[in-house]
């Protein structure tokens, strides 16, 4: 029982890898875009020379290792309760708890960001991004608009983004998201090491375009 119970926890962890660089790739897709179309500049974004932003995988990882989705999470029971009440209170208790999952969806990728952009700033004079001009920030790290936008995103892609996700990968044979994941993960810290070690002989990020 114990050896079945180990087995299916370290399936788990390959499909949860694999999701993570998914969304890794989509949120540099979407940072791409957005600097693309914002700013007509085709900018290295984040840390990682694969086209990868880690802290969106991560902050998926973590909100649904954390809360879970929505209504499938550790919010599940009061909206099993909510369910039984009569229509109005029923829509009032929903707006509450998805408002509380907002809420906690947006401040866990908010620190996330904070300490990350911290470490790099402080230990190595690396500016990952800038919100300084912002009118509701916090040394450049975090901004108010940024966490509404986590907040916002995070929900939605939990809700409806997740549960796809989870069905598409987990059409993928055993074996062969073992092997994926293990991959994926052998390229991704092969990645940071050789950025982590640039950054520490040169000064300064390592820049491909």
């Amino acid at each position: 029982m114990k050896g079945a119970k180990r087995e299916r926890k370290e399936g788990r962890f390959f499909y949860l890898v694999i999701i993570f660089m998914l969304v890794s790739f989509i949120g540099w897709c979407m940072e791409t875009i957005y600097f693309l179309a914002d700013r007509h500049d085709f900018a290295d974004r984040g840390f990682l020379s694969l086209p990868l932003c880690p802290i969106y995988g991560g902050s998926i990882l973590a909100v649904y290792l954390l809360i879970g989705t929505p209504t499938g999470g550790r919010l599940r029971p009061l909206f099993a309760a909510a369910k039984r009440l009569s229509a109005f209170p029923r829509a009032a208790a929903y707006v509450g708890l998805y408002l509380v999952y907002f809420v906690l969806a947006a401040l866990i990728p908010t620190i996330a960001e904070f300490f990350t952009a911290l470490f790099f700033d402080k230990a190595f004079g690396v500016v990952l991004w800038d919100y300084s001009h912002h009118t509701y920030d916090l040394f450049g790290y975090v901004c108010l608009e940024m966490t509404l936008i986590w907040g916002a995103v995070i929900t939605a892609a939990m809700s409806i983004l997740w549960p796809l996700l989870e069905k598409l990968v987990d059409r993928i044979p055993p074996r062969a998201a073992k092997a994926a994941a293990i991959l994926f993960l052998v390229l991704l810290s092969a990645d940071f090491l050789v950025n982590f070690a640039y950054l520490c002989i040169a000064g300064k990020h390592l820049l491909l375009y």
